[in-house]
């Protein structure tokens, strides 16, 4: 594969640490996959390719948005987000929907036939080794006029759900290594003028890029918290550090305690939390 760090890392690292989130990390992401889904348009009969599928939730949205004319495939790099995916399709499958099948494959380099009506993606395009060969890819596996709709995370400043996490650990273990700009990882996309300058390089036309406001979900203060410290930047700081148990503790309750500061906490005691996301379409030639 292309992209073989990013295999081993979400093999190996953030897949496993994902899927033993997973019930709140989907919970948390629920409004991001309605902003993709609403933004593709679907309809009934088109073929959707849902790449970096994860464990294959928004998969399934799309199935039940083209009905059973229609048809999804969910690729990953990680056969762990494979293997789940595969799993809550088979447990969750309802009448109506689309055939959805699931594919260990790298979109960067891997050709799609017959080709596509629709791709989207969830988070799934922000690891690319290189990501203008990634879409060029895609481009040649979509119909003549078919299109892409993807999330990717808006910048750093605009989530306080992860800046402000992380702000605090840095103020336990100090700051990490710089960031590489465009860097395989979450925040790669978060320059709106970058994307639409490789999309363009990639041969997409019509490129839109706008800034949505989403509400993502926690299910309470304590469970954030360990959230917040254990994914994102917060978390991978503290792997980066190799932070001992007492400093996960510390940074678990300075964030505990910050989190009233930026985000609503619900009767039940659940949290809404204030983000952004760079909501992504453009159209093949």
């Amino acid at each position: 594969m292309a992209n073989d760090k990013q295999k081993t890392y979400w093999s190996e690292v953030a897949g496993p640490k994902w899927l033993s989130l997973e019930g709140a990390m989907e919970a948390r992401l629920a409004p991001v996959s309605t902003a993709v889904i609403a933004a593709a348009g679907l309809k009934p009969g088109q073929r959707v390719l849902d790449i970096g599928c994860g464990a294959g939730r928004t998969s399934q949205e799309a199935a039940q948005a083209v009905g059973e004319t229609g048809y999804v495939l969910g690729i990953d790099i990680a056969p762990p987000m494979i293997e789940a995916a595969r799993t809550h399709a088979a447990a969750e499958a309802q009448p109506g929907m689309a055939p959805v099948e699931f594919a260990l494959a790298d979109a960067q380099t891997e050709r799609f036939t017959p080709p596509f009506d629709m791709l989207i993606s969830r988070f799934g395009v922000m690891f690319f080794e290189d990501p203008v060969a990634a879409f060029a890819n895609l481009r040649v596996s979509v119909t003549p006029g078919g299109r892409l709709a993807f999330a990717a995370w808006a910048p750093l400043a605009a989530n306080p759900h992860w800046e402000i996490p992380l702000r605090l650990v840095e103020a336990l273990v100090g700051p990490g290594a710089p960031r590489v700009p465009h860097a395989p990882g979450p925040l790669a996309f978060d320059d709106a003028n970058y994307v639409r300058g490789l999309l363009e390089a990639a041969g997409w036309r019509g490129a839109e890029i706008r800034v949505e406001p989403v509400f993502l979900h926690g299910a309470s203060l304590d469970d954030e918290a360990r959230v917040a410290c254990f994914m994102g930047p917060a978390g991978a700081l503290l792997d980066e550090k190799k932070a001992n148990d007492a400093t996960r503790d510390a940074a678990r309750e300075a964030v505990r305690g910050a989190l009233p500061g930026f985000a609503t906490v619900l009767p039940d005691g659940s949290l809404r939390l204030p983000a952004a996301i760079h909501l992504i379409t453009a159209s093949a030639p």
